[in-house]
């Protein structure tokens, strides 16, 4: 476990694990979690942002936002530019809902930020934010090799 690859995924992996499991000690569904994370921090949104900006599968989008629809926590409106494109919103009950849901989760990560300290949380999500970068276009690179061979 010396490579700098496995440190990358055992951490990615503790954090995926953190995440899961105080979603069960809240007694909710990780991907409703994620997915109202998404629309609370950026709505109005569209679904194939909210899959963008998560990782979560089209389908699994889908559904969740199908339940948060029924339960009457989001609404749905036609884009200006593209009315075949729905941008999510919260309604009042919405709002309520992620408040609810959500703050302890804040209040939780505030904590850990605040221990970490500003200039250790800016170094983390900036290193993140270009590793991301760089694999994203390594891997278009990749797939670019592929296709002449």
């Amino acid at each position: 476990m010396g490579r700098s690859e496995d440190k990358m995924w055992e951490a990615w992996g503790r954090t995926n694990a953190l995440y899961t499991a105080w979603c069960a000690a809240a007694g909710q569904n990780q991907y409703r979690v994620i997915v109202l994370y998404a629309i609370d921090a950026h709505a109005p949104i569209t679904q194939k942002h909210i899959a963008d900006y998560t990782g979560l599968s089209k389908q699994t989008v889908s559904t969740v936002m199908r339940a948060l629809k029924e339960e009457g926590f989001v609404s749905l409106q036609a884009g200006k530019s593209d009315r075949r494109e729905k941008k999510v919103y919260l309604t009042q009950k919405g709002r309520l809902y992620a408040a609810e849901v959500l703050s302890p989760l804040h209040t939780l990560e505030q904590r850990v930020f605040d221990i970490m300290g500003a200039d250790r949380m800016k170094q983390m999500t900036d290193a993140i934010t270009l590793f991301n970068l760089v694999f994203e276009k390594e891997m278009e690179t990749q797939a670019n090799e592929h296709r002449t061979e």
